[in-house]
């Protein structure tokens, strides 16, 4: 071999040697970074871009408690439940206001037409409402049971059991049933036909324990919840209760993907997602208590219920000081 092969080859093998002794570091930083990622990706690095999009903020609010307008403008007294129509509008349940809101998609607010009902009082002290193919309101409330009402169509239904019947929460499934939660049982509404106890929880709950809310998966499942304890309730009613070792402070809402893959909670004003049985918090309130914007955890979030968009790109959300927040997903 002669000597400038010679020469050519051991300058090649020493390329070779540098780059493999480069190449190992390389591998390294990325199997680090890739671990330190699948821990931490929800809690600091995804954007949950926090707006508010409805109301005026107010710790307390002021006289005039109900305003209309356009959205930023208008005004909300101690909004909780919430959810999304079919042509994205949102509907939210003004529990103080003892009214129906409407938050059109050219971002106006709006009160819903409720005839006055003397058994009733108009608007049912509504905890939630759900919002049917066709337009009827579905209004459940505390103590006052539930509501059924549309205007153009003629109905007005208006079914309560007791002095105490509180209903907390309703959502619609995929097959426009609404599935409401009682003290202590899951009912359901098809059409204007009420169900009621149609699963019962009572040898779940604990003394004076009541359920909260509700969220609805795929395949007929729904996921249930009182202030402390979440459940998963099966198409064929087998309930199973889901993270038995999780200290959960008072559950307000609930939402579920289309595919069941996650799971978002409104817990104790915080908003908390459930992914591959990880709960992480996403956003929740600030000693500031200033009703902030921003990402995530630097938001001031204090959350009463939650919808998923149907999209669900974004989570909508009730806040307690009277606004309406959409965190980007």
């Amino acid at each position: 071999m002669k000597k400038d092969q010679i020469s050519m080859l051991i300058i090649f093998s020493l390329c070779v040697i540098s780059c493999q002794k480069d190449a190992k570091p390389i591998l390294k930083d990325k199997e680090e970074v890739t671990n330190s990622l699948s821990v931490t990706a929800d809690a600091t690095l995804a954007p949950y871009t926090v707006r508010t999009i409805a109301g005026t903020f107010e710790q307390t609010s002021t006289v005039p408690h109900l305003v209309n307008g356009p959205s930023l403008q208008a005004k909300f007294w101690k909004p909780h439940g919430i959810t999304v129509s079919g042509d994205g509008s949102l509907f939210v349940a003004d529990f103080f206001n003892n009214a129906i809101r409407k938050i059109s998609i050219d971002s106006k607010v709006y009160t819903a037409p409720l005839s006055y009902n003397t058994q009733t009082g108009g608007g049912l002290n509504p905890e939630a409402v759900g919002v049917g193919a066709d337009g009827t309101l579905y209004i459940v409330s505390t103590a006052y049971g539930i509501r059924i009402y549309n205007k153009d169509k003629g109905i007005d239904i208006y079914s309560r059991i007791g002095n105490a019947d509180s209903n907390l929460d309703i959502e619609r499934d995929s097959n426009g049933t609404m599935w409401f939660v009682n003290d202590n049982s899951l009912g359901k509404i098809k059409g204007v036909t009420i169900q009621r106890n149609v699963v019962n929880f009572s040898d779940y709950l604990d003394q004076y324990e009541t359920l909260r809310g509700i969220g609805i998966g795929p395949n007929g499942v729904k996921y249930v919840s009182t202030a402390t304890k979440l459940f998963k309730v099966t198409q064929d009613g087998k309930i199973t209760r889901l993270f038995p070792g999780t200290n959960f402070l008072f559950i307000s809402g609930i939402a579920v993907t289309k595919d069941g893959s996650a799971i978002y909670l409104a817990d104790s004003h915080s908003i908390k997602k459930i992914y591959q049985n990880t709960i992480i918090t996403i956003a929740g309130p600030l000693s500031q208590a200033d009703g902030r914007d921003g990402i995530g955890l630097k938001a001031d979030v204090a959350a009463a219920n939650i919808a998923l968009a149907n999209t669900e790109k974004f989570l909508f959300v009730t806040d307690i000081r009277n606004t309406i927040r959409k965190i980007s997903l």
